[in-house]
């Protein structure tokens, strides 16, 4: 975890392996973060796949980030978001699989 990160209420991250984020990064409420699936076929192993939160991130409430992705810095997720992809630095994204809304945006933290 980095510096400078505020996240809000019933937020939950599930960390099997690894999950990194950044500094300067706003997690909003109800979010959920994980670097696994909660579901098995048969007696198969967890398959984990390391999440990246890049610096100055903002995730909005009740947004999904599910393992592999890689957020960039500076990107915005939307409020309800469902992430299965990586998101490219300075965009926004949003939706059910989430998708870039815009590009080329700037916020400070």
């Amino acid at each position: 975890m980095g510096n400078n990160i505020a996240i809000g209420d019933r937020t939950e991250i599930h960390c099997g392996k690894e999950i990194v984020i950044g500094d300067n990064c706003n997690i909003s409420w109800d979010v959920v973060i994980m670097d696994r699936d909660y579901h098995r076929l048969n007696k198969q192993e967890h398959v984990y796949n390391p999440v990246y939160i890049s610096d100055n991130v903002w995730i909005g409430c009740r947004s999904v980030i599910l393992k592999g992705v890689k957020i960039g810095k500076g990107a915005v997720i939307a409020a309800g978001s469902v992430v299965t992809k990586d998101v490219p630095p300075n965009t926004v994204v949003g939706g059910n699989p989430a998708k870039i809304l815009r590009d080329n945006i700037y916020w400070r933290p």
